[in-house]
């Protein structure tokens, strides 16, 4: 653990939980600054749209992600790690954006579209669950054997996914900007963790085939 806190992405994912503390705290219990009232234009635009991205980040869609993930690593073996990592992550993402907006207890909105959302507002859910979930597909992504132009086609419509998921959120009036903001940062925080957990893993899992390799070629 020291190591990792000490090392280049530890300090991203320590200086992102940082920020979303920081974050956190100043906006929790004040008025919604200007930059928040921004995001009023966007409220019922697009709303077919808007509620469609929503329902996609609620807990059908990552269940299904999870099933999906654990049926394919069951399948290729050399993936069951990273699947494993990935249901791990989200539920680390789920429960910790629940119990963040319990500590900080940051009204919603006050006016909304189509759904009315009874929780706390900081941090958004929606921000969290999308980053951190879609974030470590596109770093698996990057480390699997396939072309370098299907995987930046690839990372980028997760990046624009997870940014549609987000506005879905402002366009309910479900939330502030700063709320995705503070999703955004705990996401990164957590992402830094599960990414660390898989290379660890795949390195482990690399000197373990090497080492049978090398026994198997000296017999």
């Amino acid at each position: 653990m020291p190591q990792f806190v000490t090392s280049r992405r530890g300090l991203v994912g320590v200086g992102a939980f940082v920020a979303f503390l920081g974050l956190g705290l100043l906006v929790a219990h004040s008025a919604p600054s200007p930059f928040d009232l921004s995001a009023e234009s966007e409220r019922g635009r697009l709303p077919a749209l808007a509620l469609f991205l929503t329902h996609a980040g609620l807990f059908p869609t990552y269940f299904t992600i999870c099933v999906l993930a654990l049926v394919f690593g069951a399948v290729r073996r050399a993936y069951l790690p990273a699947a494993s990592i990935l249901v791990a992550e989200i539920l680390l993402a789920w429960f910790a954006s629940d119990a963040f907006k319990a500590i900080f207890r940051r009204a919603r909105p006050e006016f909304y579209y189509s759904i009315h959302e009874t929780s706390y507002s900081y941090a958004s859910g929606h921000a969290t669950l999308s980053l951190a979930c879609y974030g470590f597909i596109a770093y698996v992504l990057w480390q699997a054997p396939v072309g370098l132009g299907l995987k930046r086609v690839l990372t980028i419509a997760l990046g624009i996914w997870v940014l549609g998921i987000g506005w879905s959120r402002l366009a309910l009036g479900a939330h502030f900007p700063s709320d995705l903001i503070g999703g955004y940062f705990l996401a990164l925080a957590i992402l830094t963790i599960a990414t660390a957990a898989y290379d660890r893993v795949t390195l482990a899992t690399g000197r373990q085939r090497k080492f049978a390799e090398r026994r198997r070629d000296g017999e």
